[in-house]
């Protein structure tokens, strides 16, 4: 019985064995198909220039992070690696299927490689150029492509490659604003005026995903009418930073300018909506500092209201003063709560950038007796409701219900409680 039970515990190790060298064996085959080609591991450089107009670009590849880039003239751009990839093989295929001795009537390209050990260098004619590019989308029926759209076909389509993650400021600009937002111990904040407005994380990512995933469907390297820029976002890294600017070219149809390069990328119009869409909910942000309040301050027309607290007693001290007559009584923190709230709960809408205001209806300032009073001016335009900063030509559209929700708990603490609206 014990020699039955060794043999077949014998027999059970055994087939573990084998199993397990069979999962080793075939994790390590998976991987070796899974992996990279390595066709292009030894490869430096490759350059293609056009005979006809002896215009030419390199693609070179870092020795530090393997990552590839397009060079011409005096700019640079990150290329697309699966892109040369592609070109590469295809190269080889046609010179595996092309006889030495077999030479091409008229020679319109030359494809230079570049190795450690070695360099190659090789012509070609129309027809093999059009089988050797007919896997990256060019004519085949073309007699010569345009030496930007060869180009264009190795560029990344990446429209902001720089900066990405490590962006610590960045600046969104329109025809008649400009916001500033940074980024301080781990949060976001938009920068206004004297105010520094904290930024959800959750529209930061989304704003910053928008932007990092639009991709160009093509290239252009010249725009015959000049359009004027309708937005500008600028990115500033740890030692670098870019800016791209969008301009309007019809209704289906924008373009995106990095300043890094001469190129246009060509977006769709769908593309840029909703970029816009998630700078919209960036500015849709807590206007009022309620954090660190002592006293508020409300002025309108012949009329004032001061909310004043009473050296963290929790109990505040209202004064109102209209038409020469003074009222000034004790109010709970609990009755300050609920005006606070108000503010609180309050956010802008949207930014509406030089609107023409009449006349102000009325202003709150916070902590008005401090080193620091911050001003807010209300203007009302039809059924809307909008407020500004010392002054700036921007204005934050807010919930029309504002104004009257303020007044109702300001003035229930006045005598003259009939009047509670304005």
């Amino acid at each position: 019985m014990i020699k039955r039970k060794m043999v077949v515990l014998i027999f059970l190790n055994a087939i573990v064995f084998v199993l397990t060298g069979y999962w080793i064996y075939f994790r390590t085959n998976m991987r070796s198909v899974d992996a990279k080609s390595p066709r292009l591991q030894p490869i430096d450089e490759i350059t293609i220039r056009s005979l006809k107009s002896d215009q030419k670009f390199s693609l070179q590849k870092s020795s530090k992070t393997s990552k590839w880039k397009a060079t011409w003239e005096d700019n640079s751009w990150p290329a697309n690696g699966f892109a040369i990839e592609r070109f590469y093989e295809k190269l080889e295929t046609y010179l595996d299927q092309k006889s030495p001795n077999e030479i091409p009537q008229e020679h319109c390209y030359e494809v230079t490689i570049f190795a450690k050990k070695f360099s190659r260098k090789m012509q070609f004619g129309v027809e093999d150029f059009n089988f050797i590019f007919s896997d990256l989308g060019l004519s085949a029926d073309e007699k010569q492509f345009p030496d930007g759209t060869v180009l264009s076909k190795f560029l990344d389509p990446k429209i902001f490659p720089h900066v990405k993650k490590n962006c610590k400021i960045f600046k969104i600009k329109s025809k008649k604003w400009e916001f500033i937002f940074t980024k301080r111990q781990g949060k976001w904040f938009l920068d206004h005026s004297d105010l520094r407005l904290e930024v959800k994380d959750e529209l930061i990512l989304k704003f910053f995903h928008g932007i990092f995933s639009l991709e160009s469907r093509d290239v252009t390297f010249t725009h015959d009418n000049m359009l004027e820029h309708t937005l500008s976002i600028l990115l500033y890294g740890e030692n670098t930073s870019e800016r791209v600017s969008f301009l309007d070219v019809n209704e289906q149809t924008c373009l995106a300018e990095n300043d890094t390069v001469d190129l246009f990328f060509v977006i769709e119009r769908e593309q840029l909506t909703k970029i816009m869409d998630t700078i919209e909910d960036l500015l849709k942000v807590h206007i009022f500092p309620t954090n660190s309040c002592n006293d508020i301050s409300i002025n309108m027309p012949g009329e004032y209201f001061n909310f004043h607290s009473l050296n963290n007693q929790n109990k505040w001290q209202f004064t109102h003063s209209k038409n020469g007559e003074l009222e000034v009584k004790e109010i709970s923190q609990e009755d300050m709560d609920a005006l606070l709230t108000i503010f609180t709960r309050t956010t802008s809408m949207v930014v509406s950038p030089s609107l023409f205001f009449d006349n102000k209806s009325f202003s709150v300032t916070f902590n008005e007796f401090s080193d620091n009073p911050q001003v807010f001016s209300f203007y009302r335009k039809g059924d809307q409701l909008f407020v500004g900063t010392d002054d700036q030509d921007i204005k934050f559209e807010i919930t029309s219900s504002f104004e009257a929700k303020l007044f109702h708990s300001v003035r229930r603490h006045s005598r003259r409680s009939k009047d509670l609206l304005l």
